[in-house]
């Protein structure tokens, strides 16, 4: 990559950069870069006999020359992590007997990746021979997996100031949990109440975050949230892709 061993293009490259953020003093632009403020001088020098820059601002001739740096960098920054992502290696669970250095194709099953002898999206070849529900590397990575992301079904428990756990219909609430056979999360005191006698709790700590990460890996969940959380949660949800609703707990 012609850029990374040419010093002095890359350097002009963040000169014109730092320029672009405002900085018009030798002595900001220096320290921002890490070099001298007399190579700052010298370099700028170059730069306006270039005619990349003139009274202090980028030329069209500059950003040509700064357009087609980064282009070139980017290049590589995108080669070099089709290398990384290739010799990066995978855990799996083996879902069969597999052999060390075949081909497998790669699957989400209960959260987890399963390493299977059949075609995939996505695939790769396994570093390690394993037996069915052992553990199994998988390296030079092709594709991409593909994934049903799971969904997030948010409940808003009642106020505190109303009465909080002690409105919630509990029957009607572990019954509701024993239909759905999803996992279960709560943000709060109220709901953590409600729920700690009645079902497994499967994510008390961060629950939110947790029930992202599982619609990810395909994984649905029932999100019990105290009402004065309920705002931090549906933010926190919301950006991120995954399929979610709200419910007052109330109307079930």
């Amino acid at each position: 990559m012609g850029i990374l061993r040419d010093k002095g293009k890359i350097t002009k490259m963040l000169i014109l950069l730092q320029i672009l953020k405002g900085k018009k003093k030798l002595k900001e632009i220096a320290g921002e870069i890490n070099i001298t403020v007399q190579g700052v001088s010298e370099y700028l020098k170059i730069l306006e006999e270039e005619g990349y820059v003139r009274e202090g601002r980028i030329t069209p001739s500059g950003w040509e020359f700064l357009n087609a740096a980064i282009e070139e960098l980017g290049d590589f920054v995108h080669e070099a992590n089709k290398i990384m992502e290739r010799k990066k290696v995978i855990e799996a669970i083996a879902g069969e007997r597999i052999e060390k250095g075949e081909k497998v194709g790669l699957f989400m099953e209960g959260g987890y990746l399963h390493a299977y002898k059949r075609e995939s999206s996505s695939w790769g070849f396994a570093i390690n021979s394993a037996d069915t529900g052992e553990n199994v590397g998988v390296k030079n990575l092709r594709g991409i997996l593909d994934i049903n992301l799971g969904e997030i079904e948010v409940f808003a428990m009642p106020p505190i100031e109303e009465g909080g756990s002690k409105l919630v219909d509990k029957a009607r609430l572990k019954e509701i949990i024993k239909n759905d056979n999803k996992k279960v999360g709560v943000c709060g005191v109220v709901a953590y109440l409600s729920l700690k006698d009645i079902c497994k709790i499967d994510f008390e700590f961060s629950a939110a975050n947790a029930a992202i990460d599982a619609a990810y890996r395909g994984i649905s969940t029932l999100l019990f949230v105290s009402h004065e959380m309920l705002p931090y949660v549906i933010h926190t949800i919301s950006d991120r892709g995954i399929k979610y609703r709200v419910r007052d707990i109330r109307d079930l």
